[in-house]
């Protein structure tokens, strides 16, 4: 078969390149990648933080109202430090978990003693006077162990 007269055809039956109309299609294929790369770093850098930001700007002089913990100090209004805990720095913290599922927490100082902490933690959840003498012993074991005289 002849190539027809109007034809480009390169021997080896390749198609030539030379005209414009490839380089049309290349151009806007290169000018396409660009584009989708451009959106996709744009993407990218909106998605940067994953927690939304706040309304409005936060003022570190902005007063803020802050509730007072039950059973804490009432009279001073002063805001200032905690008093300092007089027990000595904290051990441990002992969570009891009762029959109906209740955890009372209890944070254990240095210088608690074993009927002491028993007592704030029945304070929370009543306990038999069984498991109670149980408890006591427990807490004089982890006591003496944390304090070196076990």
């Amino acid at each position: 078969m002849e190539a027809a007269a109007g034809w480009r055809c390169r021997p080896g039956g390749r198609l030539d390149m030379s005209h414009g109309f490839v380089r049309h299609i290349r151009r806007n294929q290169i000018a396409r990648d660009a584009y989708e790369r451009a959106v996709r770093q744009a993407r990218g850098r909106a998605r940067g933080r994953l927690t939304p930001t706040p309304p409005r700007p936060r003022r570190p002089d902005q007063q803020v109202y802050r509730p007072r913990r039950p059973g804490g100090p009432g009279g001073d209004a002063s805001p200032g430090p905690p008093p300092a805990d007089t027990r000595g720095p904290r051990l441990f913290c002992l969570e009891y978990e009762g029959d109906d599922g209740r955890v009372t927490a209890v944070i254990v100082h240095q210088g608690d003693s074993a009927e002491e902490v028993t007592r704030r933690v029945c304070a929370r959840s009543p306990l038999e006077p069984a498991l109670r003498r149980a408890l006591c012993q427990r807490v004089q074991d982890e006591l003496s162990k944390r304090r070196g005289t076990g």
